[in-house]
């Protein structure tokens, strides 16, 4: 069987360099090593892509492993390759996944940039992974569909200029208490609960020294989380098991969210294929119900309003929808969409019917992008449109 090279790509300059780290050696140990070339591609706080062997290891990582050589992505004689600095091939590859969660990755920088070099890329494309970053502008286009979101004010730095207009809005529009979050990062990082004007303007000037962007969004009340990851295989959409994160606070934040365990026991891997599923809690033993008892009915719009967001957002990848409902009136909003959703959602698709383990979720992820049409690099300009000679 002829394997295929795919470069995973990790790290980066963001604040969810750790958890890109630890969503990558999961997802390059759960691969099919008998179909798939793991290669590890660690992308730096300098910008810069580095590749050694040290990558394959955790432990390594204090954040990142040393006696790494730099690497650029190209297009060789034989196709996409990674080279060396002195421009010499060393490795040919079929395929890019990135393991990014935030800014430079999953933004869709990383996608743009191999799509400007007609690199395959797993996952959202370039445009849609930008818009699916933007929690304001997601909220926008799923509401064209039917899906119903929670009414929201945007805040910048121009914003804060005038600090008591931006209270009066909130207070006018939102209502206090109110939610405040960067409108581009994940992993509830910057997450806050402003109860007045002024933790209201503290917390919107916290996530503007993170985001361009801080948005704020009522509080739900008697507010219950679910979550539920989506592909696309076989002409159809396929869910994942649904969960219910659990949290001992008025708010799940990034820290309860990834190290809830407190005991800085390693994260577990999914399931090999021939080996069958391995219990697993995904990212540090978060805290959750997977397939929770709920109603039929609110599972039943769960999938119906997962699948119209996905639809209109990309259909591509393996993205994680999150959701907010209010348990007493059960009322149901969109909350997000997680383009490359820690671990990759892996433990949503092993308890899912049909199930889906982690090393064919991966394998599905490979064969979606190297299935779509390669750049061309024919002179694209029609005839009718020349005005210099060819």
């Amino acid at each position: 069987m002829t394997q295929l090279n795919i470069a995973v790509v990790f790290g980066g300059p963001t604040q969810e360099h750790d958890v890109s780290v630890v969503s990558a050696q999961q997802l390059m140990d759960a691969a099919d090593m008998r179909k798939l070339n793991i290669i590890p591609i660690y992308l730096d706080f300098e910008g810069r892509f580095m590749h050694g062997d040290r990558l394959r290891d955790l432990g390594a990582f204090r954040p990142r492993p040393g006696g790494l050589k730099q690497v650029q992505f190209a297009w060789g004689d034989n196709g996409p390759c990674l080279r060396h600095m002195d421009g010499s091939d060393f490795q040919n590859i079929d395929c890019v996944l990135p393991v990014f969660h935030g800014p430079f990755g999953e933004d869709g920088r990383i996608q743009g940039m191999m799509e400007l070099l007609g690199i395959p890329v797993t996952g959202f494309n370039a445009t849609n992974s930008a818009i699916a970053m933007r929690k304001d502008a997601t909220k926008a286009i799923v509401k064209t569909v039917g899906v119903n979101v929670v009414d929201h004010v945007v805040a910048n730095h121009a914003t804060l200029q005038n600090p008591k207009a931006l209270c009066q809005k909130v207070a006018q529009e939102i209502g206090y208490p109110a939610i405040v979050k960067p409108a581009n990062l994940g992993s509830s990082i910057g997450v806050g609960i402003a109860k007045d004007d002024d933790t209201l303007i503290a917390l919107v000037q916290a996530v503007l020294r993170q985001d361009g962007f801080a948005l704020i969004e009522p509080k739900v009340q008697n507010l219950v989380e679910y979550n539920v990851a989506l592909t696309f295989r076989d002409g159809q959409i396929y869910h994942s098991a649904i969960e219910r994160p659990k949290s001992s606070a008025d708010l799940l934040d990034f820290k309860e969210k990834y190290l809830a365990s407190g005991d800085g026991s390693p994260p577990k891997k999914g399931g090999k294929l021939g080996n069958g599923p391995v219990p697993s809690q995904g990212m540090l033993s978060l805290t959750r119900d997977i397939n929770p008892g709920i109603p039929a009915g609110l599972q039943a719009r769960i999938y119906e309003y997962a699948s119209a967001a996905f639809s209109v957002l990309g259909l591509r990848g393996a993205p994680r929808i999150d959701f907010m409902v209010d348990d007493k009136t059960g009322e149901l909003w969109f909350n997000e969409i997680n383009p490359i959703p820690g671990s990759y959602g892996f433990f949503l698709w092993e308890a899912a019917e049909p199930q889906l383990l982690f090393s064919e979720l991966i394998q599905h992820l490979v064969e979606e992008a190297i299935g779509d049409s390669l750049k061309s690099f024919d002179d694209p300009v029609p005839q009718g449109a020349h005005l210099l000679p060819r």
